[in-house]
C-alpha cells in the first residue's frame, strides 16, 4: 500500500508541534522518517502502527484544536489506507472519546473517522463496536444540532453497516462460532457468526431500550446494580423512541430478507418488536411515536405476514379497528383523529399491493381454513361502511340524476329505482346496495361539500416524521383513503385478471368476497358530489370491477355492477322527463301558483328545471364504460344482454331527441347556487378542460354514438351460441316496444313466425308489464313519434356484419330469429307504419344479400320463402298505405334479386311472370303461384281481419306505385335472361310487357314496356329460329294493340317499335308474311292515323320500309294497289293533314325514289316506271295545286317537294319525250322559289336559304335541263331581289310568320358568278350549239338580269348582314364583264341573227349607260370610283373596237355618245337656271369617272391618223354629242360672267373651261363630220367639209366673246405642252398636224424630257383667254386669213 497520501498530514503536524511540544515533534519525525522509505505493506504498517500512531495520540493529548484537528485528520487518512489494525482501535477509541468534548468542527471529523472505522475495518466486533457506536450516542446527544443530526445519520449508517455484513458474501473469518441462546420453549440453541452476533444484539437493544427509554431519553453508562435485563452491545441507560424505532425501521425496511434468513432475528420480531409495538399502541401514543409504529406495522404486514401470521392478523384487526375508530369506551378519550388517518392511510396501502392482499386473503379469508378470520373481508366490508358513515359530508352528485329533471325525494312511496334494467334475480342485491344512497340522499339535501382534490393532504401524515404534533386534516380525508382503497382493490382485482392467461382462483374468491362491499361503496359514491378525478376513479373501478367479474364468470355480480352502471348512465327519470318534454314542450303555467322564482326560492335550488331533460357529462361517461363493458363481455354476457341493449335504446333516444349543438353546459346544471363551484359539479368554461381525466374527454354525442355503433361492430366477433342470445335480446326489445306479445291479434294470421323459444326467453322482461314502464320509454311515445327502431336498426346493422353465419349456418343460429321477427314487426296490425316499413326495409336486405351470398338450393328456398309471404296480395291491416309500402319493400327485393342472382336463379319464371303480372289485373282473388313446386299457400287458420280485407284496386295510388316498383324486375327479365326463357315463358314475357303496357298509371312505364317488346322480338329472332315467325307475328299483333292506345305518346312508341322490327327483320320476311304483315298491320295502322305525330311517324316509317325493303314488296301480287295506297296517303297528308305531316309524307316518297335510285335498273322490271309514273302523276298533282291552295306550306314542305322533284328529275330519260316533264318541273321550280305564303322563311340576305340552295343547285347541277332553261331560271332568280322580296305571308297559314323578311338577295350572289360558269361551259361546246341561247333570247335576259343592279347601283338592297360580301352592283359589274368577254367572243365567231344581234348589243349599252349613269351616293367613296373607272377601262378596250361593226346601228352609237355627254356633267345649280346666274356651281361626285367620261367622248369625236370607215362612222355619230357638251360650257360661262363680273367661279368651273378650250385648240375630227347651217355661206361650207377644224367654225361666236374676256382661269404647263398647243416648236413644220394627247400621238420621249426638265421654274402659265384667241388664230388659218 502506499503511503505518500499519509505524508502531507504528518507533516503538518510535525510543524505545528515545533512550539509548543518537542515530544510530540520527535514522534511526528519519527513516523515520517518511516514513511520516507517508499511503499509500506499493509503488514509493514500494523507493525509500525505504534510509530504512525504516536503523534496522533500525543497531538490529541496537547488539547490545542489546531493540533488535534490534524491529528484527528491524519487517524481519518491512516484508517482509510487501512494502517490501523483491529487490536489498536481501543486506544484510538479511548483517545477520540477524549476530545470529543472539543469544538464542532472536531466532533465532526470524529464522526467522520468512526465511520470510516467501522467501513475499512470489518472485523469490528462486540464490546469495540459497541464503544464505537456508544461515541456516536453520546454524540447525538450534543445540543449542536448539526452534530447532533451528524451523529444519528452516522448511527444509521453505522447499523446499516452490520446489516450489509449480513447480506454480503460470507467473509472465511466470519464464520458461525459464537454461541446463542433463544429463550423460546423450550431454548433453543444455536451458534451464530461474529456478524449475526452483531446484527442480533443491535437489534435486541434497540427494542429494549425503546421499551424502556424515558422521557428524557438521557445516555448512561452501564451500571452493574441493574438487576433487569441490560443492553449487551449498546451500553445505554436510555434511548430516544422515535430515534430508536426509526433505526428498526431503517433496519427492516433495507434488509428485509437478510432478516428472513435469520431466525435468531425472527425470534426478535416476534418477542421483542411485537411486544413493543403492541405496548406503544396501548399507551397513549404521541404523534411521532405512533407515526413511526404505524410505518413498522405497515412494513410487517408488508414483508413478514408468511413468517408472523398471528402477529399481523393481530395488527390488521388493530388497524381496522383505528381505521374504524372502534375502540372500547375507556379508550376513547386516548385515541385521536389522527391515529384514525394514519391507520387508514396504512390500509390504503396495503390495498394499493394487490400480492399483498392476494397474501391476506389467502391466509386469513381462504375457504379451507374455516377458522379464518376473514380479515380481506373485513377490510374491505369497513371501508364500505366508512364511506357510508357521515353522507353530510360527501353530499349529493347532481349531474349524476341527468340535466333538466327535476329530483324527487328516492324514498317516496311508488318509486322503485331498482327496476331499471336488471331484474334477473339479484334486484334485493342491488337494493341493498344502494339503500344507503337513497336514505342519505333524503338526509342530506344535497348541501355536502364532496370529496375533491381539497379533501387530500399535500404529504401524507404517516410520511411526516418531522412533526411533533399532528397536522389538521379535513374532515373528509378518512372517507377519499377509504374510497381510493376501494378503487385500489377493484383496480387490483382488474389487473391480476387482465395479467394472467389463465382464470386465478384465489382473484375469483377475492372478487366474489368483496363484490356486495364494492358495489354498495362505489354506487354510492358516484351519487355523490366526487371531483372530476375522483369520479374518473371510481368509474374506472366500477368498470375495471364489473370486466373482471365477468373474466372470472362472476354472472351475479357481473349483472349488479352492469345494472348500477346502467342506472348512472341512462337514469330512468331523465328518459321519462324527455318524453314528457317532447310530447309538450311548452306547459302552460297555472296562473294560481306561484312559481319558485316569484318567491325567491330559485337561490335555494327550489323550482323545476329550467331547460330540456338531457344526460349530463357524468352520465355520458358513465354510458362509454357501460358499452366499453359490454364489448369486452360480449361473448359472456348472455340474458344481459337485452338490459344493456335496452340501455343503450333509451341512450339513443335521448342522445337524438338532444340539440345539434350542445354549446356550453350550464355552471351548475341542477346544483344548488349555495355552493356553485362544489367538486361534484362542472368548473367554469374557461377552466371546464382543465386536467379533465381521459375518462370524461371525448363525450360528446357524436363520439359516443361511434363508440355504441362500434359495439354493434363487434358482434361479428361472437361466437355463435353467444351471437344468437344477442340476436334473440334485440328482437325482444323490439317486440316490447311495438306491444307484440303472445296475446298479439297477429298471431292467427302469422303464428308460425314467433321466435323460437330458447333459454333467455323464459325470464323476458315482456313477462312483465311494469318493465316497459320502468325503462323511461312507453310504446304511446313510439307510436307518436313516428321514429323508426332502435332495436329494428340495430339488427339490420348486425345482420350485414354477419351476414355469412346467418346464411350458410343453420338457420337456428340467426336466419329464423332475425327473418320471423322482421316479417312479424312488418306485418303488425298496430305498429307503427315508420317501424313496419322498417323492419320491410331490413328484411329485403337480408333476402337480397342471402342470395348473393348463398348460391345453395336451400339458401333460395329461404329467401322465396320469406318473399312470397312478404308480397302477399291480401293485406293484414287496416292501415292500407303501409300495407303497400311492405308489398313495396317485397317487389323491390325480388328486383334486386333478379339483378345480383337472376342467373342463377331455379325458381320457374313462370311464377315470376305471374307475381309481376297480377298487379296489372283487377281480380279479387290471389293469382300468385308459390314457387318450390308449393301449388297451394300454407293453410291457415281464418283470422277475424280478414273480413275488412278490401277489394283490389287497381287504379288507387297504391297499385300505381306497385306497377312502378314492379315494373324494373320485368325490364331486368327482358335486358339480361330472355336467354333462359323457353317459347312458353316468352310468350307470358309479351302477355306481361302488353299488360304493363296498357296500364294507365305510370305512361312512362307504359313506354318502357314498348320498348322492351322491341327487345323481346331480338330475342326472338336469334333464339327461337325454327319457331320465331309465329311468336314474332303475336308480337307484333301486341304493338299493333298498344299502337291504338288514346295516349299519343304511347302510340308512337309502339308504331316505333313495331317498325323497327318490320326492318330489322323484313329481309328475312317470306312472301306470304309479307303479305299478312302488309294486310294485318301496316295498312290497318295507316288507315287509323291521321293529322298527328302518329301519322308522321307513320308515314316515315312506312317510307323507311318502302325504301329498305322494295325489292321484296315489288315482288308482291298486290304491289300497285299498295303502293298507290301509298302515294294516296302522301298526296292526303300533302293536302289537308298539318304541315309536318305533309312534310313526312314527301319524306317518304323521297325513302322510295332513292331507294329506286340505287337499284338496279332490272331489280324492279316493270315496275320500275310504273313507280316512277304514278309517282310523277302525285308529284305534278302536289307541285301544281300547290300555289293556288289556301294552306300555307313551310319551308321543309317545299324543300322535300324539290327534293322529290330532284330524284323525279334524275329519273327522267335523256331522250326529247322528256322535255314537257323538264318544262313542268322547271315551272314548278320557279313557283317554289317565288312562293309567298310560308310563315318560316330562313334568312338569305349571307348565304342561300335551304330552299333556294336546293332549287337553284337542282337547276345548275342538272344534266337535263337544258342551258337556256338554266340561264333564263338563274336569270329570274338573280331579278328576285329586285322585284319578288317582301314579308311573309301567314294569314292563310296555320302558322305564324317568323318575323323574316325574304329578299333573295343571297340567290341573287349565287346566281350571277353562276350563269357565268354555265356561259363559259355553253362556250365550249361544239360550233352551233352554243349560240341557241343567243337566238332564243336566252341571252338578252341573262343580260338584263345584271342590268338591273348595275343602273340601280347604291339603290340595291344590302349585300350582307353580318359578312363582308362586295355589294351587289360591284358583284353585277364584275361578272358582267366576264360575261361580255364571253358574249363577245361568241358574237366574233357565231353567225347570229341580225335582230337578236341588236338585241344584245343594246342590252350591252343599256348597261353601259347604265354604269356612267347610275345615280352616285353622297358617301360614294374612292374605292367605289376606281372600281368603275376599272371596269369601264375593261369594258371600252372590249366594246370601242367592235362599236363600228355595221350590224350595230346608229342609234346605238348616239346611245353611248349622248350617255357620255350625259355622265361628263361636272355640276349643277341648286336652283332653276334659264340664262345666267350667279349661283355656285355644285360640283358632281366621282369627277375623275365624269372626266374620263368626257375624254372617251372626245376620242370617240377625235379624227385617227389611220383613217377607217367604221371608226368615222363612229366619230361622225358622236361628234355632235361632243359639240353639245362644248357648247353647253362655253355658254354657261359667257352668260354668267356676265351677271358675275369679275367674281372668280369655283374651281371645277375653271377647270372645266380649260379642259374645253385645250381640247378644241388641240383636237381634229373627220371632215364632214359637222353640218353648216343652212345660212352659212358656200365659203363656210365648204369649209366644214374639208377642214378637221370644223369644230372651231361651230363655236366661233363664243370664241370670240370670249377672247374678249378679262381676268380669265389660267393654268400653268410644260414647255412641251405650250409648244404643242401654241405651234411654237421649232420642228412644227417637219411634224404631222397637231392634235390632241387624247388621240394618243408619240412623241420623242427623250425631247420631251428635254423640254420639261427643270425644277418647275420652266412652267408656262396658260389662261382660257389665250387659249380662246389661239382657236381664233387657228380658225383664220384654216380661212386662208394670216393672223
Amino acid at each position: 500500500m502506499c503511503w505518500m497520501p499519509s505524508q502531507p498530514f504528518l507533516s503538518p503536524l510535525c510543524w505545528s508541534s515545533l512550539t509548543p511540544c518537542h515530544i510530540l515533534w520527535q514522534a511526528s519525525e519519527a513516523a515520517l522518517e518511516l514513511l520516507k522509505g517508499g511503499t509500506i505493506p499493509k503488514d509493514k504498517l500494523h507493525e509500525n502502527a505504534d510509530v504512525l500512531l504516536e503523534p496522533i495520540t500525543k497531538g490529541c493529548k496537547t488539547k490545542v484544536a489546531k493540533v488535534i484537528g490534524i491529528s484527528i485528520a491524519a487517524l481519518q487518512r491512516l484508517v482509510a489506507l487501512g494502517g490501523v489494525p483491529t487490536s489498536k482501535l481501543p486506544d484510538v477509541l479511548q483517545t477520540l472519546s477524549s476530545v470529543s468534548n472539543q469544538a464542532v468542527d472536531i466532533q465532526l471529523k470524529i464522526l467522520q473517522t468512526l465511520l470510516s472505522i467501522l467501513t475499512y475495518n470489518q472485523d469490528v466486533h462486540d464490546e469495540v463496536l459497541g464503544n464505537a457506536l456508544l461515541l456516536c450516542f453520546k454524540l447525538q446527544e450534543s445540543r449542536v444540532s448539526v452534530v447532533s443530526s451528524t451523529a444519528a445519520a452516522t448511527l444509521r449508517q453505522a447499523v446499516m453497516l452490520i446489516f450489509d455484513r449480513l447480506s454480503s458474501p460470507p467473509d472465511p473469518s466470519d464464520t458461525p462460532s459464537i454461541p446463542l441462546t433463544l429463550p423460546t420453549d423450550p431454548v433453543t440453541e444455536s451458534s451464530v457468526s461474529p456478524s449475526a452476533n452483531d446484527a442480533y444484539n443491535i437489534f435486541s437493544d434497540l427494542c429494549l431500550l425503546t421499551a424502556s427509554a424515558g422521557g428524557s431519553g438521557g445516555l448512561h453508562l452501564w451500571g452493574n446494580s441493574e438487576k433487569e435485563v441490560k443492553p449487551s452491545l449498546l451500553k445505554l441507560h436510555n434511548l430516544n423512541k422515535t430515534f430508536g424505532l426509526e433505526l428498526i425501521e431503517s433496519i427492516l425496511s433495507g434488509y428485509e430478507e437478510s432478516v428472513k434468513k435469520q431466525p435468531e432475528l425472527l425470534f426478535l420480531l416476534q418477542y421483542s418488536l411485537d411486544p413493543l409495538l403492541l405496548k406503544l399502541l396501548s399507551e397513549k401514543p404521541s404523534f411521532p411515536i405512533a407515526l413511526r409504529v404505524c410505518r413498522l406495522i405497515f412494513l410487517l404486514i408488508k414483508s413478514f405476514t408468511d413468517q408472523l401470521p398471528k402477529q399481523v392478523e393481530v395488527y390488521l384487526t388493530t388497524l381496522i379497528k383505528m381505521g374504524m375508530g372502534e375502540h372500547e369506551p375507556h379508550e376513547r378519550d386516548v385515541h385521536h383523529g389522527w391515529l384514525r388517518v394514519l391507520a387508514l392511510e396504512v390500509i390504503r396501502g396495503i390495498c394499493g399491493d394487490t400480492v399483498l392482499l392476494q397474501n391476506v386473503y389467502s391466509h386469513y379469508d381462504s375457504i379451507e381454513n374455516s377458522t379464518s378470520s376473514k380479515l380481506y373481508n373485513k377490510i374491505v366490508t369497513s371501508l364500505s361502511r366508512l364511506i357510508n358513515e357521515k353522507p353530510v359530508l360527501l353530499g349529493i352528485g347532481s349531474q349524476m340524476h341527468g340535466l333538466g329533471v327535476l329530483h324527487t325525494d328516492p324514498t317516496s312511496p311508488g318509486t322503485n329505482p331498482h327496476a331499471s334494467y336488471l331484474d334477473l334475480g339479484i334486484g334485493m342485491v342491488s337494493s341493498a346496495a344502494t339503500a344507503g344512497v337513497n336514505t342519505m340522499n333524503a338526509m342530506m339535501g344535497g348541501q355536502g361539500g364532496g370529496l375533491s382534490a381539497a379533501s387530500g393532504v399535500k404529504l401524507r401524515l404517516i410520511e411526516q416524521h418531522d412533526k411533533a404534533e399532528a397536522p389538521l386534516v379535513p374532515d373528509t380525508y378518512i372517507y377519499l383513503l377509504a374510497l381510493q382503497s376501494l378503487d385500489a382493490i377493484a383496480n387490483g382485482i382488474y389487473t391480476s385478471v387482465a395479467s394472467s392467461a389463465t382464470l386465478i382462483e384465489p382473484i375469483k374468491a377475492m372478487a366474489s368476497s368483496a363484490w356486495p362491499a364494492l358495489l354498495a361503496a362505489l354506487s354510492y359514491t358516484m351519487g355523490t358530489n366526487l371531483s372530476d378525478q375522483l369520479f374518473a376513479d371510481v368509474l374506472t373501478s366500477l368498470q375495471d370491477f364489473t370486466v373482471a367479474c365477468g373474466l372470472l364468470d362472476l354472472k351475479t355480480p357481473r349483472d349488479a355492477f352492469l345494472s348500477i352502471l346502467g342506472k348512472y348512465a341512462v337514469p330512468p327519470p331523465v328518459v321519462s322527463a324527455m318524453q314528457s318534454y317532447m310530447e309538450n314542450p311548452n306547459p302552460a303555467r297555472n296562473p294560481s301558483v306561484i312559481s319558485a322564482d316569484a318567491l325567491g326560492f330559485s337561490a335555494l335550488g327550489v323550482g323545476g328545471p329550467s331547460g330540456p331533460p338531457s344526460l349530463s357529462e357524468r352520465n355520458l361517461a358513465c354510458l362509454r364504460s357501460t358499452v366499453n363493458t359490454a364489448r369486452v363481455l360480449g361473448p359472456s354476457l348472455g340474458k344481459a344482454w337485452h338490459d344493456v341493449l335496452e340501455i343503450l335504446q333509451n341512450a339513443n333516444f335521448l342522445l337524438a331527441a338532444r340539440k345539434p349543438s350542445m354549446g356550453r353546459r350550464p355552471t351548475v346544471p341542477g346544483g344548488s347556487p349555495s355552493n356553485p363551484m362544489s367538486p361534484g359539479t362542472p368548473r367554469p368554461s374557461g377552466r371546464m378542460s382543465e386536467n379533465k381525466p381521459d375518462i370524461l374527454q371525448d363525450l360528446d354525442p357524436e363520439s359516443i354514438q361511434l363508440l355504441i355503433n362500434a359495439l354493434f361492430d363487434s358482434s361479428r366477433d361472437l361466437p355463435d351460441e353467444a351471437f344468437t342470445t344477442f340476436v334473440t335480446a334485440l328482437c325482444q326489445l323490439s317486440s316490447e316496444m311495438i306491444g307484440m306479445n303472445a296475446s298479439n291479434p297477429m298471431s292467427s294470421d302469422l303464428g308460425d313466425y314467433s321466435a323460437p323459444s330458447t333459454p333467455n326467453m323464459a325470464l323476458s322482461p315482456s313477462q312483465d308489464p311494469q318493465r316497459r314502464r320502468t325503462s323511461g320509454i312507453n310504446i304511446s311515445h313510439s307510436i307518436k313519434s313516428g321514429e323508426r327502431s332502435f332495436s329494428l336498426n340495430k339488427l339490420r346493422v348486425v345482420s350485414t356484419l354477419n351476414l355469412n353465419r346467418i346464411i350458410k349456418q343453420e338457420p337456428e343460429v340467426g336466419w329464423t330469429v332475425v327473418t320471423q321477427h322482421l316479417l312479424a314487426v312488418a306485418r303488425h296490425l298496430t305498429a307503427p307504419a315508420t317501424i313496419r316499413t322498417q323492419a320491410s326495409d331490413t328484411l329485403g336486405e337480408l333476402l337480397l344479400a342471402a342470395v348473393r351470398i348463398g348460391k345453395e338450393d336451400r339458401i333460395q328456398h329461404q329467401v322465396f320463402d320469406v318473399l312470397v309471404k312478404q308480397v302477399d296480395v291480401h293485406p293484414v291491416s287496416n292501415t292500407i298505405s303501409t300495407d303497400y309500402e311492405v308489398r313495396s319493400a317485397g317487389y323491390q327485393t325480388l328486383n334486386q334479386i333478379l339483378e345480383s342472382s337472376g342467373h342463377s336463379l331455379s325458381v320457374g319464371w313462370s311464377t315470376i311472370f305471374g307475381m309481376l303480372d297480377s298487379i296489372c289485373q283487377d281480380k279479387d282473388q290471389e293469382i300468385l303461384s308459390f314457387p318450390f313446386n308449393n301449388p297451394q299457400p300454407p293453410e291457415t287458420p281464418i283470422s277475424p281481419v280478414s273480413e275488412f280485407r278490401r277489394p283490389s284496386m287497381m287504379h288507387s295510388k297504391g297499385n300505381a306505385n306497385l306497377v312502378r316498383i314492379a315494373f324494373p324486375s320485368l325490364q331486368l327479365i327482358c335486358t339480361d335472361f330472355l336467354s333462359s326463357l323457353d317459347k312458353e315463358a316468352m310468350k307470358g314475357c309479351i302477355t306481361c310487357l302488353g299488360h304493363f303496357g296498357q296500364q294507365i298509371d305510370d305512361v312512362n312505364i307504359t313506354l318502357a314496356a314498348v320498348g322492351l317488346l322491341w327487345t323481346v322480338s331480338d330475342a326472338v329472332q336469334t333464339q327461337l329460329q325454327d319457331d320465331s315467325k309465329e311468336l314474332w307475328l303475336y308480337l307484333l299483333t301486341e304493338l299493333l294493340e298498344l299502337s291504338k292506345d288514346s295516349r299519343l305518346e304511347v302510340t308512337n312508341s309502339a308504331m316505333q317499335t313495331l317498325f323497327r322490327c318490320v326492318e330489322l327483320y323484313g329481309s328475312n320476311l317470306s312472301s306470304t308474311l309479307w303479305q299478312s304483315v302488309f294486310e294485318q298491320v301496316i295498312q290497318p295502322l295507316m288507315d287509323s292515323t291521321e293529322g298527328d305525330e302518329s301519322s308522321i311517324l307513320a308515314l316515315t316509317s312506312i317510307g323507311n320500309i318502302f325504301g329498305n325493303f322494295l325489292k321484296q314488296i315489288n315482288q308482291l301480287s298486290t304491289f300497285r294497289e299498295i303502293y298507290q295506297k301509298f302515294l294516296d296517303r302522301v298526296k292526303k297528308a300533302w293536302e289537308i293533314e298539318p304541315r309536318n305531316c305533309a312534310t313526312a309524307g314527301l319524306k317518304a316518297l323521297e325513302r322510295v325514289l332513292v331507294s329506286l335510285k340505287l337499284s338496279d335498273g332490272q331489280a324492279f322490271g316493270g315496275n320500275r316506271d310504273l313507280i316512277v309514273e304514278h309517282t310523277w302523276k302525285t308529284f305534278l298533282d302536289i307541285g301544281t295545286s300547290f300555289t293556288e291552295s289556301d294552306n300555307s306550306y313551310t319551308q321543309e314542305n317545299l324543300i322535300n317537294l324539290v327534293k322529290v322533284g330532284s330524284l323525279l328529275h334524275d329519273q327522267l330519260p335523256s331522250s326529247s319525250s322528256s322535255s314537257p316533264k323538264l318544262n313542268e318541273l322547271s315551272n314548278i321550280l320557279r313557283s317554289i322559289m317565288t312562293y309567298t305564303k310560308s310563315t318560316d322563311y330562313r334568312p338569305d340576305i349571307d348565304t342561300l336559304s335551304p330552299l333556294q340552295s336546293s332549287v337553284s343547285t337542282l337547276i345548275s347541277d342538272s344534266q337535263q335541263f337544258s342551258t337556256s332553261q338554266q340561264l333564263n331560271d338563274l336569270a329570274e332568280f338573280a331579278s328576285l331581289a329586285y322585284f319578288s322580296a317582301g314579308e311573309p305571308s301567314s294569314a292563310t297559314g296555320t302558322g305564324t310568320s317568323t318575323g323574316v323578311k325574304v329578299t333573295y338577295v343571297g340567290l341573287t350572289k349565287w346566281s350571277m358568278p353562276k350563269m357565268v360558269d354555265i356561259l363559259g361551259e355553253n362556250r365550249s361546246s361544239p360550233k352551233g350549239k352554243g349560240k341557241e341561247i343567243y337566238e332564243d333570247g336566252t341571252m338578252e335576259n341573262v343580260l338584263g338580269a345584271y342590268s338591273i343592279p348595275i343602273k340601280l347601283k347604291y339603290d340595291c338592297p344590302p349585300a350582307n348582314k353580318f359578312g363582308e360580301d362586295p355589294p351587289l352592283w360591284k358583284t353585277a359589274m364584275t361578272t358582267f364583264v366576264a360575261v361580255l368577254d364571253i358574249v363577245m367572243a361568241t358574237l366574233d365567231v357565231e353567225e347570229i341573227s341580225v335582230e337578236r344581234f341588236e338585241a344584245i348589243w343594246s342590252q350591252i349599252m343599256e348597261i353601259f349607260s347604265g354604269v356612267l349613269l347610275a345615280d352616285s351616293s353622297e358617301d360614294v367613296t374612292s374605292d367605289d370610283e376606281t372600281f368603275v373607272i376599272a371596269h369601264l377601262v375593261h369594258l371600252r378596250s372590249v366594246i370601242l373596237p367592235r362599236l363600228g361593226d355595221p350590224r350595230i346601228p346608229d342609234r346605238i352609237i348616239v346611245q353611248l355618245s349622248e350617255a357620255l355627254r350625259k355622265a361628263s356633267v361636272l355640276y349643277h345649280y341648286d336652283v332653276r337656271v334659264n340664262g345666267g346666274t350667279t349661283a355656285p356651281g355644285i360640283p358632281e361626285t366621282q369627277e375623275e369617272l365624269r372626266y374620263w367620261s368626257l375624254d372617251l367622248l372626245v376620242s370617240l369625236s377625235t379624227k385617227r391618223e389611220v383613217d377607217a370607215e367604221q371608226q368615222k362612222r363612229v366619230a361622225v355619230l358622236a361628234v355632235p354629242a361632243l359639240m353639245k357638251r362644248f357648247r353647253e360650257s362655253l355658254t354657261r360661262w359667257l352668260d354668267d360672267r356676265k351677271l358675275r363680273g369679275n367674281l372668280p367661279f369655283g374651281r371645277i368651273r375653271e377647270e372645266e373651261i380649260l379642259f374645253v378650250l385645250r381640247h378644241l385648240a388641240t383636237m381634229r375630227v373627220y371632215e364632214g363630220s359637222l353640218k353648216s347651217d343652212n345660212q352659212a355661206s358656200e365659203t363656210l361650207s365648204a369649209i366644214y367639209k374639208t377642214s378637221p377644224r370644223s369644230h372651231l367654225f361651230h363655236l366661233y361666236p363664243l370664241l370670240l366673246q370670249f377672247s374678249f374676256l378679262s381676268h380669265t382661269p389660267s393654268m400653268w404647263i410644260f414647255p412641251s405642252e405650250h409648244s404643242q398647243l401654241f405651234g411654237l416648236s421649232p420642228r412644227e413644220s417637219q411634224e404631222e398636224p397637231e392634235s390632241s394627247p387624247a388621240r394618243g400621238e408619240e412623241r420623242h420621249e427623250d425631247e420631251e424630257q428635254q423640254m420639261n426638265a427643270g425644277d418647275g421654274g420652266d412652267l408656262i402659265e396658260v389662261s382660257a383667254g389665250q387659249l380662246a384667241r389661239r382657236c381664233l388664230e387657228l380658225i383664220g388659218k384654216e380661212s386662208g386669213m394670216a393672223v
